[in-house]
């Protein structure tokens, strides 16, 4: 479609309405990315998942996205061998735990809405990667007895600041005459 025709449709304000209505980033990424179909089977398809959504939201029931949010960031950072801080590990967690949640919601929606329960089984349920980060952060810091060699650096690292600390106590003592 051209430009002329977008206008005429008020396409750009209907999609600004429509994506009001997203509540997560990462649907409105996916959305922003969406473009109008002049094939007829595509056109279908999109129809029918629109109905089946309908159909969830008239049944009451709500399914809860937070937490699903994108996280290309963390596996960029993944693929170059990056360490992720306590803080984006929390950020995954919450991400394995927002799909897990609907995973669970639409396997128990398979015969009202068969098209977008069937996009579920492309998901992979990954709870005891998310049970073991969730274990291993405390405090917003990873835990020292999440792994042995994490706690032996730790009791290194708790040593030699002490005896920096030590060290320079002992400095300071020697030398109040000329501080």
């Amino acid at each position: 479609m051209n430009e002329m025709t977008y206008e005429k449709l008020e396409y750009n304000d209907l999609k600004t309405l429509v994506k009001s209505y997203c509540v997560t980033s990462l649907g409105k990424d996916l959305f922003d990315k969406q473009a109008p179909s002049a094939n007829l089977k595509v056109v279908r398809h999109r129809l029918k998942e629109t109905t089946e959504a309908r159909n969830i939201l008239d049944t009451g029931t709500k399914m809860s996205f937070m937490n699903v949010s994108n996280i290309d960031f963390l596996i960029e950072k993944i693929e170059k061998g990056i360490i992720l801080t306590p803080e984006e590990l929390i950020y995954l967690t919450d991400f394995l735990r927002g799909c897990r949640r609907i995973i669970e919601f639409m396997s128990t929606k398979e015969f009202i809405v068969p098209t977008l329960s069937s996009y579920v089984n492309s998901m992979t349920e990954l709870r005891s990667l998310e049970e073991e980060i969730s274990g291993s952060i405390k405090n917003n810091k990873v835990d020292s007895h999440a792994y042995k060699e994490l706690k032996r650096v730790q009791v290194f690292i708790d040593t030699t600041e002490g005896k920096i600390k030590d060290k320079l106590n002992k400095f300071i003592s020697s030398n109040k005459n000329y501080v």
